[in-house]
């Protein structure tokens, strides 16, 4: 049965205010709520139970509270088929007012409503952690880095990304955008880095630390083993603990002025190079 819609015709609506303020860290904090924006980002939460997985850790699962469409901004036809599937409440808004809600420049017309999923690793159920490899991202501090980063290690076949100690939220608008909705199809979760070096070290992995002072070229490490890959933010690169915890400190060659590269980008070299590796053996 079709769901029924409701119709929001003012901008002073009350809901229109609230999915506005989701946008903002601390609403979405205080509702616990958040906020998914995109055909193919919210395709893929509905998809999530249907999509195989290469891990043998599962996803966190996303439930869709409600959406909010604006048929005037749908750039396609199978918009009306996602939504059936959503099973959910829907608001419909006239185009100016879907708008002001959106996060994006040319919306498409759809927005999720989701509660937000508990995000901490569970280390304690997963005894022996068979993924290879593990990518750790400590005080990443750039939402579209991030995403991109989710979107990159998905790609290269990643069976696990932990978000240590991080300076922005998981569920930024900005990191669902960036990653194409990867964020839920890709197992992401958060820890300490103290927690993660001991526990994976525990299990037999060995910590590779991504940082310019690095001792071992990327191309000279053995990922086809038991491996993790650390990388460190933007601004501060990985910490003094990320390093010293590692058991190899690997650098990517530079040649010209530049110090370092970009985060996402220096992850997709490493990750794409464990691949070449593995399919060498």
């Amino acid at each position: 049965m079709p769901n029924k819609r409701q119709y929001i015709t003012s901008f002073s609506n009350p809901k229109v205010k609230w999915v506005a303020s989701l946008k903002e860290k601390r609403h979405r904090d205080a509702e616990n709520q958040f906020f998914i924006e995109g055909y193919r980002e919210i395709q893929k939460i509905i998809s999530q139970s249907s999509i195989p997985s290469r891990s043998p850790i599962p996803c966190f699962t996303v439930k869709i509270n409600s959406l909010f469409i604006s048929p005037e901004c749908f750039l396609g036809e199978n918009e009306n088929k996602l939504i059936e599937r959503a099973n959910c409440p829907v608001y419909e808004l006239p185009r100016k007012i879907f708008e002001k809600i959106s996060y994006r420049d040319r919306p498409d017309g759809l927005i999720a409503i989701a509660e937000i999923p508990k995000s901490d690793f569970p280390w304690t159920n997963y005894p022996e952690i068979v993924t290879n490899p593990i990518l750790i991202i400590e005080g990443v501090e750039k939402p579209g880095n991030l995403g991109t980063i989710l979107r990159t290690a998905e790609g290269a076949g990643v069976g696990l990304v932990l978000i240590t100690d991080p300076r922005i939220d998981l569920f930024n608008p900005n990191v669902v955008r960036a990653s194409t909705g990867t964020l839920f199809t890709l197992p992401t979760y958060t820890s300490t880095i103290q927690d993660a070096i001991r526990e994976l070290k525990t299990r037999g992995y060995h910590l590779y630390a991504v940082t310019p002072e690095g001792q071992t070229l990327y191309t000279s490490i053995n990922l086809t083993e038991k491996s993790v890959l650390l990388f460190g933010s933007e601004q501060y690169g990985l910490t003094d603990e990320a390093k010293k915890g590692s058991d190899t400190t690997v650098f990517l060659p530079m040649y010209g002025e530049a110090d370092s590269l970009n985060l996402a980008m220096s992850c997709g070299i490493v990750l794409y190079e464990s691949i070449r590796q593995r399919k060498a053996t």
